[in-house]
C-alpha cells in the first residue's frame, strides 16, 4: 500500500465532514469553550511570529510535556481535545471518530520520512 501525503492540512482536518447536517447544533459550556478558544488563541499568538522560535528549544519550551504539573501548551492542548471538546460532541459524532469516519486516507506532509 501506497502513503499518499498532502500539503492540504484543511483537507485532513475536515475529511468526512459532509456526513455532518449543517444545521444540526449543540450547546456546550462556554467556560469549556473559552478554555479551548484561549487555547487556540495561544498557539496562534506563538506561532504567528517566528522569532518566538528561532530554534528547537524555544518549541519544545512552548509545548513542555503532559506531565500533571505542566502549565505549557501541549499540556493545554492535550486538556482542551479529551477533556474540554470531546465532551461538547454529540454521541454519534463521537462515535465516527472511534469508526475511523473522519480519518483522512491522506497522511500529513510532515509523516513523510524522506520530508
Amino acid at each position: 500500500m501506497t502513503k499518499e501525503y498532502t500539503d492540504n492540512l484543511e483537507e485532513i482536518v475536515t475529511f468526512g465532514f459532509e456526513a455532518i447536517d449543517p444545521d444540526e447544533k449543540v450547546e456546550v459550556n462556554l467556560k469549556d469553550l473559552m478554555y479551548v478558544f484561549s487555547t487556540l488563541q495561544e498557539y496562534q499568538r506563538f506561532f504567528h511570529q517566528p522569532l518566538h522560535y528561532k530554534n528547537i528549544e524555544d518549541i519544545e519550551r512552548f509545548l513542555g510535556s503532559i506531565s500533571i504539573n505542566e502549565h505549557a501548551g501541549f499540556k493545554l492542548l492535550h486538556t482542551s481535545i479529551h477533556e474540554k471538546m470531546r465532551n461538547m460532541l454529540p454521541a454519534h459524532i463521537d462515535a465516527k471518530y472511534g469508526e475511523g469516519d473522519f480519518d483522512s486516507p491522506k497522511l500529513p506532509f510532515y509523516y513523510d520520512e524522506n520530508w
